[in-house]
């Protein structure tokens, strides 16, 4: 297992961008019509708001 060990201010920059990358991705799953792709995206963002709990969590 990777351990990272981040300062508050890059805890809490970190948290920001993935909260961006959260929003646009909920705004891409709901304009695309393609199946597959969608699946994707509906991973990603489960992968993104399991790294969200851990970080504020940690923050």
């Amino acid at each position: 297992m990777t351990r990272l060990d981040l300062t508050e201010e890059e805890t809490l920059s970190l948290i920001a961008i993935l909260e961006s990358s959260l929003s646009e991705l909920i705004t891409e799953t709901a304009a695309t019509d393609n199946r597959e792709y969608r699946d994707m995206l509906k991973e990603k963002k489960k992968f993104i708001r399991a790294l969200l709990e851990r970080l504020q969590g940690s923050a």
